[in-house]
């Protein structure tokens, strides 16, 4: 039995891409031997909806326990910050520093040990910023279950982040295109991840809608499901979108974007090859299980230094 706990902070049930990413960390550092779990801060009824080991807010926190909390809890930041545990910042979107601390430079004093991040981007934009504690970049894994399978002519997107623009494009597409205005827009939406990674599967297309992203996760999903992405980088997708691997569209442009996805209809249907689709799949590639691990392995183990064996399950 490990003397000591690694705790991932969450005052939810898992519901968005970064949970399900804090999830694989936890996981993986199970496999690896390490005694990490979820520390649930939420409301009772989502306790039991944790897929790996769990306990509930008011554990004790012993001086060599870590802590991670993601950067956009402000209020457990406050409260944590005077306790004598390790506390480590899994900041997964650099577009919500400001919901956890009220300036740079209370990140700057905040006393973690480390910073784990998602993305080169993220890293370099908060070293812009002046961040002065070490950061780690640990990409997360595109999961195996994102994969091509029978394809037909419809048009998959997550209309989640931009809600009124995705029902605009939908229509917009519908108005300036008639000649595919029968072509279904299926939303991902209420979903599990593997009903999402089906959807992507059997689609032809997708819709990117991103918004302030610091990687764009789904954008990798919907490459390694075979879809030719259309739409835009959210940002942090800039680390990964090329003019081989998609048609990426500037924010706001939707002519641009109908444009586009008008241009993919009809290349699907003339039964051409894509070079772009096989370009995103080996995109998505590079996002392996693999590397995710080794990434996370050389975090951990620098930021546990000489007491490694105090997280080590037996």
């Amino acid at each position: 039995m490990a003397k000591n706990s690694i705790y991932f902070v969450f005052t939810l049930p898992p519901v968005s891409g970064g949970h399900f990413v804090a999830l694989e960390h936890i996981a993986a550092l199970n496999r690896m031997g390490f005694n990490a779990k979820v520390y649930y801060v939420g409301a009772p009824d989502g306790f039991g909806k944790f897929a790996v080991p769990a306990v509930r807010a008011g554990a004790p926190l012993l001086a060599d326990d870590i802590i991670v909390v993601g950067e956009d809890h402000k209020a457990l930041l406050k409260e944590l910050k005077n306790l004598s545990c390790i506390k480590v910042l899994h900041h997964q979107a650099f577009f919500y520093t400001f919901a956890g601390f009220d300036s740079i430079a209370d990140l700057i004093a905040y006393p973690f040990a480390r910073l784990i991040v998602a993305s080169d981007f993220c890293a370099a934009r908060l070293k812009t910023l002046g961040v002065t504690q070490t950061i780690s970049r640990v990409r997360p894994a595109v999961p195996e279950v994102f994969a091509p399978g029978e394809k037909r002519l419809q048009i998959a997107y997550a209309p989640h982040k931009r809600p009124i623009e995705a029902s605009f494009l939908r229509g917009y597409f519908g108005a300036r295109v008639p000649a595919y205005a029968h072509v279904p827009w299926v939303p991902l939406t209420n979903m599990s991840r593997a009903d999402c990674a089906k959807v992507m599967g059997q689609s032809a297309v997708y819709a990117a809608l991103p918004l302030l992203e610091s990687l764009g996760l789904m954008n990798l999903e919907a490459m390694a499901s075979g879809c030719h992405v259309v739409g835009y980088t959210g940002h942090g997708g800039a680390e990964y979108a090329t003019a081989q691997n998609g048609d990426w569209i500037a924010d706001g442009y939707h002519d641009a974007f109908v444009e586009k996805l008008r241009d993919v209809c009809q290349l699907y249907e003339a039964k051409q090859p894509n070079q772009k689709v096989e370009a995103g799949r080996a995109t998505a590639a590079q996002f392996s299980r693999a590397g995710f691990e080794n990434e996370l392995r050389e975090t951990w183990t620098a930021i546990m230094g000489d007491r490694a064996e105090l997280y080590r399950n037996a």
